[in-house]
């Protein structure tokens, strides 16, 4: 099952510095992108409006020049050459800074939208501005030709003098004086508005300037705080390790009950849930070696004291019997009978729980082999049926027949299932009868393939105080039981490999589940 990436641990990391980058990425993004703009700003100011307002100042000095040359000086000139020369001259000047304009133009960089108003203006206005002086041209070739001198004006009657050129030369030297003045008026207002305009865009850029040094402190402190935030967030996501690392301590300390909420992101919760597991494993393996331990000074104390009373039991019972016989001459003989039997029969209970000892103390290791647990199963039932029919307990088999083969031992699997069934029966048996099964099924899937043998029934149940200890020697549920039925029943199933559990309710009594392990190698 996928698991959505919110709730894993590397998930919520990755995406709380995904935010950061993407936070301080943004930032970046939009700072270099007023920078840029402010860059073409400053471009616009360094290559367009500071050389054109120069240009434009350029070109309406020699437009002044030219202008005032016409409309001041011309007439007042006494060389003819000399007019021709200055007029020249100071058309070419004109033409000269008119073409450094009209270049600044053909140079500029792209232009911000918000400015491409302004220059094409200024350069439809500069091309409107080179018609009108180009339109002048007849006008100065007249003059050139025919200069308007007064001096001219006092010899007319010079044959090398026009009068009809003069007078036309003298009618375009005073439409010259008007339309170059009106000329250096429009170039005087085309400089001062490149100037103001290059001023307002210096103006602009301070601002922005100032709009781009609050925008980045009000940017770093966002991504500060988104940082501050994406930590704690971390911090936070990290905490339930401390969890973990707490509950490592307690275990290592030998609280193997410690158990840790299996809550979180999908790593530390299935982190959470294996190391309860593994507490669990460490609780019971302790509990086993408890129990191992138990088992083996019980073992050899069952040894001890099956060798020192067997022997004078069996003198007990040799001689309670001839005693009974020496008895059963005299008189009161029915009495003495009853007291002999009495002590026979206590010294055959005593024998039988001597010999559980010495079984329980004596238990070989299994000799495992290839068997149909099935047929075993089938065999203790039919020989145990009667005897609990007897005792009003109902005996029902449920196996299921497609079983795999188990390496077990014949006899201590018996024994195992001996043990439980009688229990079952006495279970029930003590309240007025009832029903035990017992039943077989395979359990499996990609990670084990296991046997499961129940022993069932339907008595009273096991009181949960004792169910966790119930495997444990000298402890029963049972009045006067001596605890080791369950215990062996327990060491055997270990032995082959296998588990036991229990599970027990009030209302549908007690099953004891025997799981061994599927023979891989079946011959």
């Amino acid at each position: 099952m996928r698991i959505p990436l919110l709730q894993t641990l590397s998930g919520r990391i990755i995406l709380g510095f995904t935010v950061l980058t993407l936070t301080f990425g943004t930032i970046s993004a939009f700072i270099v992108y007023y920078m840029e703009i402010l860059s073409r700003e400053i471009r616009l100011i360094r290559t367009g409006y500071v050389p054109l307002a120069l240009a434009a100042k350029d070109l309406e000095e020699k437009q002044n020049i030219l202008r005032s040359y016409i409309s001041d000086e011309l007439e007042a000139e006494n060389d003819p050459d000399r007019a021709q020369w200055r007029i020249i001259k100071y058309q070419r000047a004109r033409q000269w800074a008119l073409r450094q304009t009209e270049k600044v133009l053909e140079d500029l960089p792209p232009v911000p939208p918000h400015h491409r108003s302004q220059i094409n203006g200024t350069k439809q206005l500069f091309a409107e501005i080179g018609r009108e002086i180009d339109s002048h041209a007849q006008r100065y070739r007249l003059i050139q030709t025919t200069p308007p001198l007064a001096v001219l004006e006092e010899t007319l009657q010079n044959h090398s003098i026009n009068r009809d050129h003069y007078i036309k030369a003298k009618e375009a030297a005073a439409e010259l004086r008007v339309s170059e003045a009106a000329l250096w008026t429009k170039i005087g207002f085309l400089a001062s508005e490149q100037n103001e305009q290059a001023q307002k865009t210096a103006i602009t850029l301070e601002s922005n300037e100032r709009r781009l040094r609050v925008f980045t402190i009000i940017m770093g402190l966002l991504a500060v705080s988104v940082g501050l935030l994406v930590t704690i967030w971390a911090t936070m996501t990290l905490r339930p390790l401390h969890r973990l690392r707490d509950a490592a301590r307690r275990i290592a300390e030998g609280e193997y009950k410690s158990r840790i909420l299996e809550k979180g992101p999908a790593e530390v919760a299935d982190l959470a849930r294996e190391f309860n597991i593994m507490g669990q494993a460490i609780e019971e393996r302790e509990r086993e070696l408890v129990r191992q331990e138990r088992l083996v000074a019980v073992g050899a104390m069952a040894a001890m004291i099956t060798h020192e009373i067997r022997n004078p039991l069996s003198a007990i019972g040799l001689n309670t019997e001839l005693l009974e016989e020496e008895l059963g001459e005299l008189d009161g003989a029915d009495e003495m009978s009853a007291l002999c039997q009495a002590i026979t029969a206590e010294v055959d209970r005593l024998t039988a729980i001597t010999e559980e000892y010495l079984q329980f103390a004596r238990l070989p290791r299994p000799k495992l082999q290839v068997e149909d647990v099935n047929a075993i199963a089938r065999s203790l039932a039919n020989f145990q049926r009667e005897p609990l029919a007897m005792r009003g307990v109902d005996l029902v088999c449920q196996l299921d027949d497609d079983l795999p083969p188990v390496r077990v031992d014949h006899d201590q699997l018996r024994q195992a299932l001996l043990n439980l069934l009688r229990n079952a029966a006495e279970a029930v048996a003590e309240h007025g009868g009832g029903t035990v099964t017992l039943g077989s099924r395979r359990i499996r899937d990609e990670e084990a393939d296991l046997v499961e043998l129940s022993v069932g029934d339907t008595g009273p149940g096991i009181p949960e105080e004792i169910i966790s200890r119930l495997f444990d020697p000298f402890v029963s549920s049972k009045e006067g039981g001596t605890g080791l039925g369950l215990a062996l029943t327990h060491q055997i199933i270990r032995e082959h490999g296998g588990e036991i559990r229990v599970e027990s309710a009030s209302d549908r009594g007690a099953v004891f589940v025997i799981a061994l392990p599927a023979s891989r190698n079946p011959d």
